[in-house]
């Protein structure tokens, strides 16, 4: 068997090799660059371009700062330790504030439940206001149906006194006669309804009744007799009797 080699196409033959991160051609250029961007941003600088126009050795300017801002750390370190026992003192004092607010939170805390109890007594005496000047309003009102209720069933000493005793031609009989006919007829009324106060008064008005009658009767009757006399002037017996009819 033969076999035959063709080494004439091996020039032919590209190899593309992907070397990833082992590429240290393109991750110089890419490191390049950034010190270029550096470089640029430091050259804007003020500072820098104040110290490129005056000829200044940047190392030396850079060593002069760095000298500036270490004194400058030493004085303020110095400071620091000057101030030290005023900065404890604050600090005891800012503790005491503290403590201090501390305690008025805890009265504030206090006095806020304190007005809640209040407001929640205050709206019970609000209620206990409200239903007592409905009752109020309420007794009011039956007061007076009351007392008119009384008022028209009393029978007063004063009315027993002139029934009784006023002669029946005085104004005041007449007057407490109309009383006594409205308290019979309001006791009437009242009865119908069923009060039982109504027991009370009955027998009394009753008696008054008669006797308003009896005396009312004997007054009539006394007129009368006198036109039965002999030369007897009809007309004073007659307007007796009209006037007081």
């Amino acid at each position: 068997m033969e076999i035959k080699t063709d080494l004439s196409r091996s020039d032919d033959l590209q190899v593309d090799l992907d070397l990833g991160e082992l590429d240290l051609t393109s991750q110089d250029e890419f490191i390049l660059d950034e010190v270029d961007v550096h470089i640029q941003e430091n050259l804007e600088d003020e500072l820098v371009k104040e110290a490129l126009e005056k000829g200044v050795d940047l190392r030396q300017y850079s060593r002069q700062i760095e000298g500036e801002l270490h004194e400058l750390e030493n004085a303020s370190i110095l400071d620091y330790i000057k101030e030290s026992e005023n900065i404890a003192s604050l600090h005891n004092q800012i503790a005491s504030c503290d403590t201090i607010l501390e305690s008025m939170e805890t009265m504030l805390t206090s006095f806020q439940e304190d007005l809640g109890s209040i407001s929640s007594e205050i709206q019970t005496l609000q209620e206990q206001s409200l239903s007592m000047n409905i009752r109020l309003k309420n007794r009011q009102a039956v007061r007076g149906e009351l007392s008119q209720f009384v008022d028209e069933m009393v029978i007063t000493d004063s009315m027993v006194k002139h029934i009784c005793e006023t002669p029946v031609t005085e104004q005041t009989f007449i007057e407490q006669l109309h009383e006594l006919h409205h308290k019979i007829s309001f006791a009437k009324e009242q009865s119908f309804k069923g009060a039982l106060s109504v027991n009370d008064v009955g027998d009394v008005l009753e008696k008054l009744k008669v006797k308003a009658v009896q005396k009312i009767r004997d007054f009539v009757l006394q007129k009368i007799y006198q036109f039965r006399r002999p030369m007897t002037n009809y007309q004073i017996p007659q307007n007796a009797l009209l006037k007081f009819r």
